[in-house]
């Protein structure tokens, strides 16, 4: 038995149904009271539990018979609603506990590039402290560490569609060089599939990263170009676009441009080409149009995005 937490957020959406249906796996899940099920493809046969990440009664229910668990929570895209101690660093310290006193075997990790408990950045220092007990728990581990991802229900590529598509020029901190290496949801979610029977990464952090470093300001073109929306890429200084990021996110009940989005761009987030070929045998795919369109296409991006200001649910 499999048990995947964070199963209704971004990657757990498209891990879940790779393990349940591709590889034939038995799958439990963690739901949190109240977490929106429809996120789930159906139909899907998997075990559920609801309750709080952190109720050590909730996780030792969940991981009866499991032999190991996917941990994917994660409140850093909320921006300033994000709850990094109490949901996501305290939430994983219960699983931990709960996983050595369920005699679990493995540990799987996702973390992001730069994670670090020292870092000036609280995503990124809420990951180094999360890895941290991980490392030092006595389970055997596998850590993931990637830059941003994009997919189907990202809060990246899409974010910038509904910005793009609704304002008549799109901002940029700077000149807009931060460096990326945007990595495609369905790769990572390959990698974690495969990690299962790769004993090699038993123990190990793995940085992971998509085929090509490209700038934000040439991301943000290619979406423009895959929604057709020819909008002028304005640079503003770092402190300013921070300061809108701030009051926007405050002013709205959920905003893509976030404190949290702009700490990503202030550093640059890559890994070191061709690591996935290297850990796995397959050359992930590329940011590029023709993908981008698989979900890009046709979609009503300003409707979209007054739809996720206006509403409160995670």
């Amino acid at each position: 038995m499999i048990l995947v937490t964070g199963a209704t957020g971004f990657v757990g959406r498209h891990l879940v149904p790779r393990l349940t249906t591709d590889a034939g796996l038995r799958v439990r899940v963690l739901l949190r009271p109240g977490s929106d099920v429809n996120r789930l493809p159906r139909p899907l046969t998997v075990h559920t539990v609801v309750g709080d990440i952190t109720s050590a009664d909730t996780l030792m229910a969940a991981m009866d018979g499991v032999h190991t668990v996917f941990h994917l929570v994660g409140t850093e895209t909320r921006g300033r609603h994000a709850r990094l101690n109490e949901v996501d660093v305290e939430g994983a310290k219960a699983v931990i506990e709960a996983a050595l006193a369920a005699c679990v075997g493995r540990i799987i990790y996702v973390s992001r590039l730069g994670a670090e408990r020292a870092s000036a950045f609280p995503v990124l220092r809420a990951k180094g402290e999360i890895e941290e007990r991980i490392r030092n728990s006595g389970l055997a581990y596998t850590i993931f560490r990637s830059g941003v991802l994009f997919g189907e229900g990202d809060r990246f590529s899409e974010h910038i569609a509904m910005l793009a598509r609704t304002f008549p020029f799109y901002m940029v901190p700077g000149d807009g060089d931060t460096v990326f290496q945007p990595l495609w949801v369905e790769d990572l979610v390959t990698c974690l599939a495969m990690s299962l029977e790769n004993f090699d990464l038993i123990d190990t952090i793995a940085t992971i990263g998509g085929p090509e470093f490209l700038t934000y300001r040439r991301l943000v073109m290619r979406v423009m170009h895959t929604i057709g929306s020819r909008r002028p890429i304005i640079g503003i200084p770092l402190l300013g676009h921070r300061s809108i990021a701030w009051f926007l996110d405050g002013l709205f009940a959920r905003w893509p441009l976030t404190e949290q989005w702009n700490e990503m761009l202030s550093t640059t987030q890559t890994a070191e080409m061709g690591s996935i070929e290297r850990y796995f045998g397959f050359r992930p795919a590329a940011f590029d149009v023709g993908l981008l369109s698989t979900y890009m296409k046709r979609r009503f991006y300003a409707l979209e995005l007054l739809q996720y200001a206006l509403t409160t649910r995670w």
